[in-house]
């Protein structure tokens, strides 16, 4: 092979060095002309636009150290530009091209057709104005977000309907086909834009030209749609395209479920939330956390777990939600660790409902009388054996072991066979032969929600008659002091 430079020795060996720093790879630094070298040179050359001759001519030495200067000047700081190459390149190349840039042979050389990717990638960023085609720190991050943002499936957004919208996906759908693609203009492209950022897939501009960003979108969607990723609207992506807009005036019908994204889902999240399930992130989207929650509602309720939120279960959800929030049950309580009150607060909520205890009164009421009898939620079940109640025919207890057997369960204290037997009827439980059921937090909700409808609490709540509330309870005034305390904190709190 004829030797691709005839300067010194030292001259190649300093140029093998600075190759070696941008990322090239001359082989073995040693001053000696070799294919690797003669390869290394016109990759770099060709990075530049240089005539790829492989000789270390006086313009090629002059952009090396350049671009071995820029490179030292830089340090670790993550800026990369023209004449640069590495496997981290290679990745912003392919994150450029999945956006529907064009730079090129994603082969980790910064080269010209990567320079102009970044350069039309900028512009299309609001946070990075200016027209430079290198990638720095900030920019990088502006692309993997980008390039992140597409990885989910496609979402569907709630619109009213319109005659409008009609009439603009009737024109489109009269434009699918093979012409239907990056270069064309007009209304069709403009609703095609929108149709994909209401699934998640954003072309980022939306003024009616099919652009390299608007190629990108929908090559994305495609694939996550499982179709063909070509780039083109053919009668399928098109299909799967208008599922993107649910045309209803409703915040339910049709049903709430994955991947749709909208106000509608936010305030369901809201709800949730409140009513002590995790949506994750209160952002309108019905993710794969919304839909866990959702199904430990359902659970919670009794009803079918379906994952998806109907007009029923919507306006069942709203009725829960005026039950007591976890913030208002902490005021209450304060000394009740933060994990339980999780736990408890949808089954609370529940029982409230059950029993109409709806007011903020019937509230305030409620929540101080279960805080003095199992201090703050931290007993359900009384600590005594029991025995004290043997032989109480007055509480059903009948038979040997009954005191021991029916001792005091739940919030508020379930006490004797006969109350065990009245509650297990009402509802729907095998309490009187399992009573130790009613320590369950979510039975003993339940038990003390019976006992308040059964003594008809609700209307001295309404009075708010603390005293004969506290009477009926406790058969007297026993811890009147302490139940007013709490009962004051609860106004204040609800």
């Amino acid at each position: 092979m004829a030797p691709i430079t005839r300067t010194p020795s030292s001259a190649v060996r300093s140029a093998e060095t600075l190759l070696k720093r941008i990322g090239f790879n001359p082989g073995k630094v040693d001053g000696v002309d070799s294919p690797a070298l003669k390869k290394a040179v016109m990759e770099f050359q060709t990075s530049w636009g240089l005539a790829p001759s492989g000789v270390l001519d006086a313009p090629t030495a002059a952009k090396l150290k350049h671009t071995a200067d820029r490179v030292k000047r830089h340090g670790k700081d993550l800026f990369v530009s023209v004449g640069q190459k590495s496997s981290d390149i290679k990745i912003l190349e392919q994150r450029l091209a999945r956006l529907g840039y064009k730079p090129g042979k994603a082969d980790g050389i910064y080269g010209r057709d990567t320079a102009a990717a970044v350069k039309a990638f900028r512009a299309d960023q609001r946070e990075l104005p200016d027209n430079s085609g290198a990638l720095n720190r900030s920019a990088r991050a502006s692309l993997r977000r980008e390039v992140g943002a597409l990885s989910h499936a496609p979402e569907r957004r709630r619109i009213a309907p319109s005659k409008a919208q009609t009439r603009l996906d009737r024109v489109t759908a009269q434009q699918v086909g093979p012409a239907f693609k990056e270069g064309v203009k007009g209304e069709h492209v403009k609703n095609l834009q929108k149709h994909l950022s209401a699934a998640g897939f954003s072309p980022k501009r939306a003024g009616g030209t099919f652009d390299e960003r608007t190629t990108g979108a929908l090559k994305a969607f495609q694939r996550k749609s499982k179709l063909e990723a070509t780039g083109v609207v053919n009668a399928k992506t098109w299909k799967a395209l208008q599922k993107s807009y649910i045309l209803t005036n409703s915040k339910a019908a049709p049903s709430q479920g994955l991947n749709e994204r909208s106000g509608a889902v936010k305030a369901s999240e809201t709800l949730l939330k409140k009513l002590g399930f995790n949506p994750g992130k209160i952002d309108g989207l019905f993710d794969r956390t919304t839909l866990k929650a959702v199904k430990a509602y359902e659970k919670s309720q009794g009803a079918k777990v379906d994952g998806v939120i109907g007009t029923n279960q919507l306006a069942q959800m709203t009725r829960l939600s005026k039950g007591v929030t976890l913030g208002q049950l902490h005021k209450i309580m304060p000394s009740l660790p933060m994990s339980k009150a999780k736990a408890y607060l949808p089954l609370l909520n529940r029982a409230m409902a059950e029993a109409k205890i709806n007011t903020k009164p019937r509230k305030a009421m409620f929540l101080a009388q279960l805080a003095h009898e199992s201090v703050s939620l931290r007993y359900f079940e009384e600590i005594a054996s029991g025995a004290a109640y043997e032989g109480r025919r007055d509480l059903g207890n009948i038979h040997p072991g009954d005191g021991v057997r029916y001792k005091g369960r739940g919030p508020i204290q379930l006490t004797g066979r006969s109350n065990y037997r009245a509650a297990g009827r009402a509802l729907g439980l095998p309490l009187e032969s399992k009573p130790k059921m009613a320590a369950q937090p979510g039975v003993g909700f339940r038990t003390a929600a019976w006992f308040w409808t059964s003594r008809g609490l609700n209307r001295y709540a309404d009075q708010g008659n603390f005293r004969e509330v506290t009477r009926r309870i406790n058969g007297g005034y026993n811890g009147l002091a302490d139940r007013l305390a709490y009962y004051r904190r609860a106004l204040a709190a609800l």
